[in-house]
């Protein structure tokens, strides 16, 4: 007996996808997943903003809003929306867009910085585009985007509840941004998951920044997880980025400021290294900064089991 295959391409009705342009920046590909029951209510959402959307997109919409999601999350439903990079654009151009995007002011001249241009310059030579160059420094302009483009055109076509608590991840040097994120007072995100930051690119710029906010403000009323992978301490390149470490700073940081809004948790995770680490990061942090991550959240995941049953007789 044979199959009868009639192979399709796979629908999802509840993601959408469209590219927008930036003044200075240049074109994005933004991926949206909605929550379940988003058609059939007027409720309004927050945003969860996830940075290399090329990547990492998909793994955040199936562990918030995919089918096993829909079957009962405990997480509140949020609008999922990747920000990546045109595909057409080739893998040189993606790089080295996403090293200015996520970097403030860096010459690139430091050891860090030179194996990383080695890195462009051979994808820029395999593709054929010589005329290709990376530079950082788009930082502030990247945010400004996030903010006064993206989440108010999302907010023109979504359903975005604009007094919500929204979310920023990121990873590898996307984790770097969300670091950047965090001492901003003109973020408008509150709760981050910063997985693997690039620590050690831009050398000195997140301690600075951290600095300078501690300086003019007495608390820091955010939803922080960090993690790392213990593999990442292993392998020269991802010490050279202070990977691990940066997760140790920042979470001796938070305790030494003693914010006293600020709720953190940091975690160098076991037998993971920088390109296996996203999805586990992904679920732990989102279950961290919605306060229902098994070990630190029991009574608020008891009140959400209990919200979801039906009613007793």
């Amino acid at each position: 007996m044979s199959l009868d295959i009639d192979p399709k391409p796979l629908e999802i009705p509840s993601c959408h996808q469209f590219e927008v342009s930036s003044d200075g920046l240049g074109r994005y590909t933004i991926d949206v997943s909605l929550p379940a029951g988003y058609d059939a209510s007027d409720e309004s959402y927050p945003v969860v903003v996830v940075l290399d959307g090329n990547l990492l997109f998909d793994v955040a919409h199936s562990i918030l809003n995919g089918r096993f999601a829909a079957m009962g999350s405990l997480m509140p439903p949020a609008i999922v929306v990747g920000v990546g990079y045109p595909a057409d654009e080739g893998l040189a151009s993606f790089y080295g867009r996403r090293n200015f995007d996520f970097h403030g002011d860096w010459a690139m001249t430091d050891e860090l910085g030179l194996y990383l241009q080695n890195i462009f310059t051979n994808y820029k030579t395999i593709e054929g585009k010589p005329e290709l160059t990376m530079s950082a420094g788009g930082a502030p302009r990247f945010m400004s985007f996030l903010r006064d483009e993206l989440l108010p055109g999302l907010a023109e076509q979504y359903r975005v509840d604009p007094d919500a608590r929204h979310t920023l991840i990121g990873d590898s040097s996307g984790g770097h941004f969300v670091l950047r994120a965090l001492y901003d007072q003109d973020s408008p995100f509150k709760k981050y998951v910063c997985i693997s930051p690039g620590f050690g690119s831009a050398s000195g710029s997140i301690e600075e920044l951290e600095a300078t906010y501690a300086e003019s403000f007495d608390d820091l009323d955010v939803d922080l997880f960090i993690c790392a992978g213990d593999q990442e301490a292993e392998e020269g390149t991802y010490a050279l980025c202070r990977i691990v470490s940066g997760v140790v700073w920042i979470r001796e940081q938070f305790a030494r400021r003693n914010w006293p809004s600020a709720r953190v948790a940091a975690e160098i995770m076991n037998l993971e290294d920088h390109g296996s680490i996203a999805p586990r990061a992904i679920a732990a942090g989102m279950r961290f900064v919605n306060q229902v991550r098994p070990g630190f959240h029991r009574e608020e995941i008891a009140e959400k089991i209990a919200a979801m049953l039906p009613p007793e007789d």
